[in-house]
């Protein structure tokens, strides 16, 4: 499968619901002169209504879907399905909690009423894409554009392409009832995130994946430059962590945050800490839980570990160094013949880092610890970048032997920063998401009120 780095709207799947120009009312590919690239021409068009959108369609043409039927009432099989899939999605947001995407009712334009339109075309390299229009300072309504046919687009059938693509396209939607404008790797990630909820057994998730583990150097919040999108979409792997290791309504938390005017990452760790976590003590335990997958998949991690990619991990040694920008990590790995104290030399407004004993060859999440720590054995180590400032961060690794009186357990006070717990999962085994428990209980939005008015002096620009 192919896609595409868009810099014009319509040529990528990866073009975040907020990437596009936000207009008072866009054109649609229905209209005479088309909108958003596509035009349906001279050709007859369709409609078919689910309870929830509108999907028009061509009957001739480029953009015309499969018209092959088995409907009495003569409408495409495969546009009856996306409006089914459509309802299916939109009803599972709901039931999350998340907002409605807005009605296009400003538009007349093939829109006007309380249904989400969406248009089936021809893409030229990409899946789909979604337009905000109509805004209301950050607030958009949206139509979408989805492929018409999934032929030759390396889904391993024509019914999991649509899945994939509308309930992505559709959490963009949801998206824009937040704000039109987010981080384009939060934008990705969530939405490929909400998609394999709505459609566990779906295998897109995954197959991002290895563009983003292999690329853990790289700071969460920065793309790639070129032409390939799976750091984007891998991701997703961020806000499955946020929600196994806080809860359900986590990301729905971070978007409530992101409406009242604070970026992603300030979001995040808003939400983290009326949790009682942060930015800074997830990010390590974050590196650590992609550490521990493939071979060294954990029984505390992800529910499916051991069908992620795993990431490069160095070897443990004293003296160890690196540098971070921003927010990427580092894994390494030693056995320690007698404990030790694992200390971190760095700026502890810059980067923080966890240790986790390695029993059975697997590392053990729960028992994670914020450095400096002390451990003997097997280990698995995780320095992290925990700032958007994007200047070099370098840091050292150090092993010795323990302080005097030291318990065995990690202080909460030395050259890393840290202190708290970096916590675990309880979660079980099933779906991705849907079957975790919660390390801790769901705080209140009032909680996280708290929390965010600290921090929304940075608020983005708009």
């Amino acid at each position: 499968m192919k896609r595409l780095v868009a810099t014009a709207l319509g040529s990528g799947l990866l073009l975040a619901a907020g990437t596009a120009a936000a207009v008072p009312c866009s054109g649609r590919p229905t209209d005479p002169a088309g909108g958003a690239g596509y035009s349906y021409g001279a050709a007859e068009v369709k409609t078919f209504d689910s309870t929830s959108i509108r999907v028009h369609y061509a009957m001739s043409g480029t953009h015309a879907p499969a018209l092959v039927t088995t409907r009495a009432d003569l409408v495409p099989d495969s546009v009856a399905l996306t409006g089914q899939i459509a309802d299916t999605a939109l009803a599972k947001y709901a039931a999350m909690g998340f907002k409605a995407p807005p009605s296009d009712s400003a538009c007349t334009s093939n829109g006007g009423d309380g249904k989400i339109d969406l248009y089936l075309v021809a893409f030229a390299g990409a899946d789909g894409t979604t337009v905000p229009e109509a805004c209301t300072g950050a607030v958009c309504s949206s139509f979408l554009l989805v492929e018409s046919t999934f032929a030759g687009r390396g889904y391993p059938t024509v019914t999991e392409g649509f899945e994939t693509v509308v309930a992505h396209e559709l959490f963009h939607a949801v998206q824009n009832a937040y704000d039109h404008d987010m981080d384009r790797f939060w934008a990705e990630g969530s939405a490929q995130w909400a998609m394999k909820i709505v459609y566990p057994g779906l295998t897109d998730f995954e197959n991002q994946l290895p563009a983003f583990f292999k690329d853990n150097t790289r700071s969460l919040d920065t793309q790639p430059s070129g032409v390939t999108a799976g750091f984007l979409y891998g991701s997703a792997v961020w806000p499955l962590f946020l929600t196994l290791k806080h809860g359900p309504d986590t990301v729905k938390l971070v978007l409530e945050a992101e409406a009242l005017g604070a970026t992603s990452l300030i979001a995040v760790d808003a939400v983290a800490k009326s949790k009682g976590s942060s930015l800074a003590q997830d990010m390590p335990l974050f590196g650590a839980w992609n550490a521990a997958t493939k071979a060294l998949a954990a029984a505390d991690g992800y529910p499916d570990a051991a069908k992620y990619p795993g990431v490069k991990i160095e070897a443990l040694t004293d003296g160890v160094t690196g540098i971070t920008s921003g927010l990427p990590y580092f894994a390494y790995r030693g056995t320690l013949d007698a404990a030790k104290q694992i200390t971190l030399e760095t700026d502890a407004a810059r980067n923080s880092g966890v240790a986790v004993p390695i029993e059975g060859g697997k590392p053990v999440l729960a028992k994670a610890q914020p450095l400096p720590a002390v451990l003997a054995g097997d280990v698995l180590v995780v320095v992290a970048g925990t700032t958007v400032k994007k200047t070099d961060a370098p840091f050292t690794l150090h092993l010795a032997e323990p302080d005097p009186g030291s318990s065995g357990s990690s202080g909460a006070s030395g050259s890393s920063g840290s202190s708290g717990s970096s916590g675990g999962s309880s979660s079980g085994g099933g779906c991705v998401v849907a079957t975790a428990t919660p390390a801790r209980a769901p705080s209140s939005f009032a909680a996280l009120g708290v929390a965010l008015a600290g921090l929304l002096f940075l608020r983005k620009r708009r």
